[in-house]
């Protein structure tokens, strides 16, 4: 059969009284997911609201399921750089939906490298930083979503890639992963409470707020000044928050963000993935 005039079928059977029939429904649905948005893309009529509430329904569990078989993949790769890339790009895939594919972030941040590129060409860190996070003509391509701090969409990069709006680790690790396109060497820096970044710049180390206009702030003024300070901070900023930190903070932001809303089955699940980072 066809796939257009079967997969209108299956539509049309998202809600049928029948459980068996829907359990073939999700079957179906399920083997040809990774095609399903560009076969939906193609029908005559576009699903409605409550069409795609059933469809993402329906794939929920063979998402979870892949995520949680493929989740450590990321510590294959080599250098810091490569596997935050993988790890935010599978987890930033999950959270934004049925219909995105992790390989999907890398061709987002390429595409805003080169808007980057063509505009000012090439930049070090503090340019960068200044042109990701400082307003200039009234307008501030990414800035903290100090309104809803707490949301889930901030730890997923498509979401943030998509609105601007970020927590202090996915602006971080948006700032990391552009400037590793410019050649820079940009690190996290895991401080407790609101994750930075940090650079050498001008022969000196800086920690980046990002979620804060991209301040930079001297990671020696910090580490003796800042109210949290102990003595073992500096050891904290002198060194580099690793991708296996960046993504169990990440998680367990996610964590806290759906204990706040009562989603105790995906707060469970961002549980599962930090368990097996840990014990990887």
């Amino acid at each position: 059969m066809p796939a257009l005039p079967h997969l209108s079928h299956l539509i049309k059977l998202l809600d049928d009284d029948s459980e068996v029939v829907r359990e073939a429904v999700q079957q179906e649905l399920t083997v040809m997911r990774r095609d399903l948005p560009q076969h939906i893309e193609a029908l005559d009529t576009p699903l409605s609201a409550e069409e795609e509430r059933l469809v993402a329904q329906l794939l929920e569990p063979a998402r979870r399921t892949e995520l949680e078989e493929t989740w450590m993949r990321w510590r294959w790769l080599e250098g810091p750089d490569a596997q935050l890339e993988e790890g935010l790009s599978q987890l930033s895939a999950f959270l934004n939906g049925w219909k995105t594919q992790s390989s999907d972030l890398t061709r987002r941040l390429d595409a805003l490298a080169e808007e980057a590129f063509s505009v000012t060409g090439r930049m070090d860190a503090h340019e960068l930083a200044q042109w990701l996070f400082a307003p200039r003509g009234g307008v501030t391509r990414f800035r903290g979503n100090s309104k809803d701090y707490y949301s889930p969409a901030n730890s997923n990069l498509f979401w943030v890639l998509d609105t601007g709006l970020g927590n202090p680790i996915s602006l971080c690790s948006l700032y990391r992963l552009l400037g590793h396109r410019f050649g820079l060497h940009i690190e996290g820096c895991n401080f407790p409470g609101h994750f930075l970044c940090r650079v050498h710049y001008r022969d000196q180390t800086w920690l980046v707020d990002c979620f804060n206009r991209g301040r930079f702030m001297l990671a020696s003024d910090v580490a003796r000044h800042h109210p949290a300070a102990n003595p073992g901070m500096e050891d904290l900023i002198r060194e580099p928050a690793t991708a296996e930190a960046t993504l169990l903070r990440i998680l367990r932001n996610l964590d806290e963000a759906y204990e706040r809303l009562g989603h105790l089955n995906e707060r469970q699940f961002m549980r599962r993935l930090a368990v097996k980072l840990m014990e990887d």
